[in-house]
């Protein structure tokens, strides 16, 4: 279990260092830190430079405070953008100086001026005041990466009035941003955000034509919504949110496919569509033959392939979705691809994947696929990427699924060697999916032994 300790626990024991020990400010800090870590305490929301942690003349404690005094000021943009370029300057460098930032109320007062100037911005349309948007905005992005607790009410609704009266797209493109370093390993602020009816605002994203990088945004933000990365918090909405998004923004999605086959928005499209897929309806919604296309139009670019590999294994959790891949003919394709990526460990893991999902208690799938030459080339990927533990497990899943129904094809498998290879990839990862392993050896009529998961006590039971 991970410890955790205050900054000033941390700040009395670098002064005891200093006081007691006649270290100078360096040689404490060193010595505090090995100590702390010694004993297994993360350090790393502490300030760990003291002069950081308690001076009152350090840029950032500066810069905070000259933007408290100028935020009541009307005629300040200038010096504001300066104060908040030096704030943020700060905020980049390092967690340490963005926990020193949020102490001094750094927050608070970056909202307050956004508060300011987006009223005077909606209700004049004052052009001039878009700059000094921007950089607030991204001034809180650098302030809340990693730190995103300081979201607050106030903060959400303003996040919400832009997205619903704004419509310049480097204002909307900072938002996104701020949106996504919120959401990161905090799942109160993205149930807050998204109960705040934030998928109609992001489907009208959507739909806006011309502006690559506020499409590719909007989609992070999205995917933001399913992720399940707190560990405080035992349940998530992870699902609710990748459900409802689906039903909402699938079809528009399925239409910016077909009009961005080309990477990299290609790539941010269909691992956005993956992680959406998460019911059987939205499978058979989300299917189109473009996919062929694509992967035709992409066949060397790696990239394009992983979310493509994604994108088919979440479409064949419909099985009728998966019969239809198949019959348009997506077999040889998935083959040839994977002889072409072969050498590459991630491509090979995903397309190995793949494979596994379209043959799942499909006997029809896995002749075809044997059929196509994919023996051989399962055999080289697993003989290549012997230590890669995602290589090996997907492999044994892809046999499995293809032989388990069909054992017409194991003595192919067997002039390959997969017996030792399997057997000398047991001997490594047996503790991590042993079991997956035997039964890939299991299946392809190879003797193995499984371990008896359960015995009973020989008592004899009185009838």
């Amino acid at each position: 279990m991970v410890r955790v300790i205050t900054q000033e626990t941390y700040d009395d024991v670098v002064k005891e260092n200093i006081d007691e020990f006649d270290m100078t400010p360096e040689e404490a800090v060193k010595e505090a830190v090995a100590q702390f870590e010694a004993q297994g305490v993360d350090l790393s929301n502490i300030i760990k430079d003291l002069a950081l942690s308690s001076s009152d003349n350090h840029l950032v404690s500066i810069a905070v405070g000259k933007l408290k005094e100028l935020c009541s000021e009307t005629e300040n943009d200038t010096q504001i953008i300066q104060e908040l370029e030096v704030l943020m300057t700060e905020c980049n460098k390092d967690i340490a100086h963005r926990v020193r930032a949020g102490k001094e109320g750094a927050y608070n007062t970056l909202i307050d001026v956004l508060d300011v100037k987006l009223k005077g911005y909606t209700q004049e349309q004052n052009k001039g005041n878009q700059t000094l948007i921007v950089k607030t905005l991204n001034c809180l992005t650098a302030l809340m990466e990693m730190q995103p607790d300081l979201l607050d009410e106030k903060g959400i609704n303003i996040i919400k009035s832009i997205l619903d009266s704004v419509e310049n797209e480097s204002i909307l493109l900072s938002t996104l941003q701020w949106i996504s370093v919120c959401c990161i390993k905090h799942e109160m602020n993205r149930q807050m955000i998204f109960n705040k009816n934030i998928t109609g605002n992001l489907k009208n994203l959507l739909k806006r034509k011309g502006n690559k990088r506020l499409l590719i945004e909007s989609l992070q933000v999205i995917r933001r919504f399913t992720l399940d990365d707190d560990i405080r918090m035992e349940f998530g909405k992870a699902h609710e949110h990748a459900r409802d998004l689906g039903v909402n923004l699938l079809e528009t999605l399925t239409k910016l496919l077909k009009e961005n086959m080309q990477a990299p928005i290609v790539s941010e499209l269909m691992l956005t569509m993956s992680t959406l897929l998460v019911r059987h309806e939205l499978c058979a919604q989300a299917y189109e033959d473009i996919l062929y296309t694509i992967l035709a139009d992409n066949y060397d670019n790696v990239s394009v392939i992983l979310q493509a590999s994604k994108l088919i294994t979440a479409l064949a959790g419909n099985d009728d979705v998966k019969r239809q891949l198949v019959k348009s003919g997506i077999v040889p394709i998935i083959v040839s691809l994977l002889k072409r990526h072969c050498s590459n460990a991630a491509a090979a893991s995903l397309i190995l994947k793949c494979i596994s999902a379209l043959c799942l208690r499909e006997a029809e799938h896995g002749r075809m696929f044997l059929e196509n030459g994919v023996a051989e080339v399962i055999v080289e990927c697993l003989t290549v990427h012997a230590d890669n533990p995602s290589v090996q497990k997907n492999g044994c899943w892809a046999i499995r699924n293809m032989v388990a129904r069909h054992k017409d094809h194991n003595p192919k498998f067997h002039e390959l060697g997969i017996e030792a290879v399997l057997n000398k990839s047991y001997c490594q990862f047996a503790k991590d999916f042993g079991f997956d392993i035997k039964s890939a050896l299991r299946d392809l009529d190879c003797d193995v032994k499984f371990d008896e998961q359960w015995t009973g006590k020989g008592v004899q039971i009185d009838e």
